[in-house]
């Protein structure tokens, strides 16, 4: 196997005829697909329906995505919208993207679930399909990993876990979603989990011709053995995409890697996945034990349903030690971390959390580390370093390890409202407030809780100067 990735396009991997015969298809039409994901065959209107386009925000083989505005019931909305298609009178079929219009319309009928995004409305205004959704303002995890940023161990199995609630919400109700990979899990900015893009799913329901016939669309990374097979598919297939999402969320790699198509169908058909300590010695072998399960070649060998694999992960969550949650820089913090003021009522466990979902940053001596006006979500806590942040009435207050800044913008998204100046070099940890949503709610409380004290405590300090100064 050669180390480069096979593009994330869509293919189309037809169900009837020989395997090989459709990988050969699929690898011809690969470099064709991924140009096709990036450009808009039709002229998209300021307005479709009632509402107004303001910016493209994705796009792929079946449409675009616009982030829009509904002047009626004063909300931002996401919009995807397709060509309305016919159907060919000579072979009878209809195009892709008027197919994946109406299933992702008949999807969202069925599908109103916390950790799915949902579909307020659908039409057709002319010559376009639109389909209207709840806009989330977030990242998908297509922003992490593979060389890019990466997140926690911790972190990515709890947003997995959040993943398998919604798949078997859509599973119970006959819908298996088929294109389960990064790019349509999108991490909300208020820490929430949301699956994305019912386009090509199928129904699982007997007398419903959803996905009956229809070739087995996915993404080649990360498509189970089944649907390269052209096999019936069930559940579990996307229990093995979420699978493949899993590996390659805590490893920055791709379970199997190819340059060609046929060769990475052969892989998925054939060989074994890498175990995951392989890559990853520092992590719990129970969660090594998750990942094979969802990676086996038989359907049968994984779990039966997404509650299944939600609850085996919850159950590798509970047994994660500390160091299991964090990077080896941050977990040489931990000891310094756990005796700062701003940790005082942590235990390690919870120390651990906070900082499992945080970075580790570092400031120069005579910087700026937050300047008045920047608009920031972060929360920075000091590990080691002092600066000097404006108060009021331009009066200055000295903080230093266990002190935090960037509260304004962490808290409510406002713009800092003082200057932090860097006295010596600082280390930091760096969190955003999405992230601190994600964690437990008692443990959320307690952050909150010395955020508010450190933020009263630093006022106090600065209006007893204000009183020495009066005095």
């Amino acid at each position: 196997m050669t180390q480069n990735a096979i593009p994330d396009s869509v293919l189309d991997l037809h169900q009837s005829g020989a395997p090989i015969a459709a990988q050969q298809a699929a690898q011809q039409a690969a470099p064709q697909s991924t140009a096709q994901a990036a450009r808009v065959d039709f002229e998209v209107p300021a307005k479709v329906g009632k509402y107004q386009l303001l910016e493209r925000i994705g796009s792929g083989t079946c449409g675009v995505v616009y982030r829009a505005y509904d002047a009626i019931l004063s909300r931002d909305i996401a919009i995807k919208i397709s060509q309305v298609g016919t159907l060919d009178q000579q072979n009878g079929k209809m195009p892709g993207a008027q197919k994946a219009f109406i299933t992702e319309t008949l999807a969202a009928g069925r599908l109103s679930h916390p950790n799915i995004v949902t579909v307020y409305d659908a039409g057709i205004d002319g010559p376009l399909n639109y389909l209207v959704m709840e806009y989330v303002e977030g990242v998908s995890l297509k922003q992490y990993g593979r060389g890019k940023e990466s997140l926690s161990p911790h972190r990515v199995v709890s947003v997995i876990a959040e993943v398998c609630k919604a798949i078997d919400f859509s599973h119970r109700k006959g819908i298996v979603h088929r294109d389960i990979k990064p790019a349509n899990i999108m991490i909300a900015n208020d820490g929430s989990v949301k699956l994305l893009d019912f386009g090509i799913a199928i129904s699982t329901t007997a007398d419903e011709a959803a996905g009956t016939g229809r070739p087995a669309l996915g993404t080649p990374n990360y498509v189970s053995p089944e649907q390269v097979s052209g096999s019936e598919l069930g559940p579990r297939s996307d229990i093995y995409s979420l699978g493949t999402v899993l590996f390659e969320m805590l490893t920055g790699q791709q379970v199997f890697k190819a340059r060609e198509v046929k060769e990475l169908f052969k892989a998925i058909l054939n060989e074994p996945a890498p175990l995951l300590t392989s890559v990853r010695t520092d992590l719990p072998v129970e969660l090594e034990q998750v990942v094979a399960r969802c990676l086996a070649k038989s359907p049968s060998k994984r779990f039966s349903s997404g509650a299944e694999m939600a609850q085996a992960l919850g159950d590798v969550l509970d047994k994660m030690a500390p160091p299991d949650m964090l990077t080896p820089e941050i977990a040489g913090w931990v000891p310094v971390m756990s005796q700062l003021k701003f940790f005082s009522k942590f235990s390690e466990r919870k120390v651990a959390c906070f900082a499992s979902v945080s970075k580790i940053v570092r400031f120069s001596a005579g910087s700026t580390a937050l300047g008045k006006g920047t608009i920031d979500n972060h929360l920075y806590v000091i590990i080691e370093g002092v600066a000097s942040i404006s108060g009021y009435n331009n009066l200055s207050a000295v903080i230093g390890p266990g002190d935090c800044f960037g509260e304004a913008g962490f808290l409510s998204g406002n713009r800092c409202d003082s200057d932090v100046e860097v006295m010596t070099d600082i280390v930091a940890l760096k969190i955003k407030s999405a992230d601190v949503n994600a964690l437990p709610e008692a443990d959320q409380l307690a952050h909150y809780q010395m955020i508010s004290n450190s933020i009263v405590q630093r006022r106090n300090h600065v209006e007893d100067l204000m009183l020495d100064l009066a005095l």
